[in-house]
């Protein structure tokens, strides 16, 4: 599935892949509320600081896509990072991923 994914992440325009990493970004900001839904004053700081690395590194890469300034495999590197770290091994979440990117076509 991940060949797919970066495959398909490939063939998207700047915007599209834009989008697609607004829509990871976006996402996982929801999930890291996991960090502090059971005790808000005390929130788990190492699912915090996970979450925040990840989409640090979505963002980040979400510049190089709009100015051009992408090297050659980072394509595959970035979704190879999307794929170990939102879709973990989850069907439904790698399904989700696909699905961005067809709506990001």
């Amino acid at each position: 599935m991940l060949s797919e994914l970066c495959a398909a992440f490939s063939r998207l325009a700047p915007t599209g892949k834009a989008m697609f990493f607004a829509r990871v970004a976006h996402n996982s900001t929801v999930d890291a509320r996991g960090a502090y839904a059971k005790d808000h004053a005390n929130p788990d700081g190492a699912m915090l600081r996970e979450f925040n690395e990840f989409v640090h590194r979505v963002s980040g890469y979400t510049m190089h896509v709009r100015d051009g300034s992408e090297m050659d495999g980072q394509d595959d590197s970035v979704m190879k990072m999307i794929f170990e770290f939102y879709g973990a091994g989850n069907k439904t979440r790698q399904k989700q991923l696909a699905d961005w990117l067809q709506i990001a076509e």
